[in-house]
């Protein structure tokens, strides 16, 4: 039984046998977090059916200008160049996984470079915003300052928040004001530094707030709900949403937000770019380095300041 395209049914069971094989190494092996390697499956899936019903033929038989066209058929239906270069990144990583394994000689991708990504500077709050949401989130009803914490704490440490509210009260360490974060992005351990007024408000939320939550019901959870369960990342984005608006906020929470705002903060007050890495859990230098406008304004700001012929 044949498709009208040409690849077989059977190409196609096989196909998605070599796509499984290569999402268990990333969830077993490379130890991904279960949102990337649901990142990749959409990704190579995407492409899988680009191939088969766009140029009639499987995994194996792909070559260089299959990937090209993909990567143009993406660009014409709009993908914005982030999207195009996360995905011809995910299809390199499938295939050099094939070429390793002795399923393939040589890999379609090779010599393709990524996707040319528009230099987007990340967006931040200011210092007086960030000051603002703060101080709305101390405030209001117990679920009101449970996502306040979340948000100082987010702000303060550049946690994600899905390890904002992944976090145990046996993983944060008041005695050394530091917090253990276990499986962050990529199943790496890290160690995150709370500044001291952060964990004097971490320590009067967890006395004064989440006792009020739980009702006398038991949670080892540091952001719990009223069940004892935690919160999930869907509802503490939407309550610091609703924060954002009650403060009259002109500016959208998105993901990331409050970690760039973080990231940048610390460099626009003097701190180096691996220092940045490292509390932010970023495995590669590269990641860190959209903040390197930042480093590159207080340079300029610097010199003017010092130099006598910037002066004049």
């Amino acid at each position: 039984m044949k498709q009208a395209t040409g690849h077989t049914l059977n190409e196609a069971i096989a196909d998605g046998r070599l796509v499984d094989e290569y999402l268990n190494e990333l969830a077993y092996r490379r130890r991904s977090s279960p949102r990337t390697v649901e990142s990749y499956k959409s990704d190579l899936n995407l492409f899988l059916c680009f191939l088969s019903a766009g140029r009639g033929k499987g995994v194996l038989k792909c070559k260089r200008d299959d990937v090209l066209a993909f990567i143009v058929a993406c660009s014409e239906s709009g993908e914005v160049a982030r999207t195009r270069a996360r995905r011809l990144s995910t299809i390199k990583g499938f295939y050099s996984f094939l070429k390793r394994r002795g399923r393939i000689d040589e890999t379609p991708t090779a010599g393709l470079k990524g996707a040319k990504i528009p230099d987007v500077l990340p967006e931040v709050l200011s210092s007086e915003d960030m000051e603002v949401l703060l101080e709305a989130g101390r405030t209001g009803t117990k679920t009101q300052r449970r996502v306040g914490m979340i948000i100082e704490l987010m702000y303060a440490t550049g946690l994600r928040v899905s390890e904002a509210v992944g976090l145990r009260l046996e993983h944060i360490v008041f005695k050394e004001n530091i917090i253990l974060v276990e499986s962050g992005k990529g199943g790496k351990d890290r160690v995150v530094i709370l500044p001291e007024i952060t964990s004097r408000r971490l320590r009067e939320y967890i006395d004064e707030v989440r006792p009020l939550i739980l009702g006398g019901g038991y949670s080892s959870w540091v952001f719990p709900t009223r069940t004892g369960r935690s919160i999930d990342r869907q509802t503490a984005w939407r309550d610091m949403k609703a924060i954002a608006r009650e403060a009259g906020l002109k500016v959208d929470l998105h993901p990331h937000l409050l970690r760039h705002t973080c990231a940048t903060h610390l460099i626009e007050n003097g701190c180096d770019l691996l220092t940045v890495q490292a509390l932010l859990g970023h495995s590669d230098i590269s990641t860190t380095e959209i903040y390197t406008h930042i480093l590159e304004d207080r340079k300029r700001k610097v010199f003017n300041a010092a130099h006598p012929r910037a002066r004049f």
